[in-house]
């Protein structure tokens, strides 16, 4: 059974940040450059942890996987309501198509 998932980072060194963009990127679409939304099944979901693990430095670096719930068939999802401070999400980003 595969979940949606937003996934975000806070990366304090650049080459560690460049390696997690490049794993997460690999799972799931950008939204923001921190910000992806990914499809996963439990595999997934765990290789995903584990190839982060292997990367970021656990003092100082950050990564939160928040669970969507459960795709019910829909390759293309909405994203739910939200307030952006500074530059508004693009008309383009509000419907992305989750891999």
């Amino acid at each position: 059974m595969r979940r949606h998932y937003l996934v975000t980072y806070d990366i304090s060194n650049d080459l560690r940040l460049r390696r997690v963009h490049a794993i997460v990127r690999d799972f799931g679409q950008a939204v923001q450059y921190s910000v992806f939304l990914a499809r996963l099944n439990e595999a997934q979901r765990a290789e995903l942890r584990r190839q982060l693990s292997q990367v970021i430095h656990h003092e100082e670096d950050q990564v939160l996987l928040f669970d969507l719930g459960l795709v019910h068939g829909v390759h293309e999802i909405e994203l739910p309501r939200h307030e952006a401070i500074g530059r508004a999400i693009d008309s383009d980003t509000r419907r992305v198509v989750v891999i």
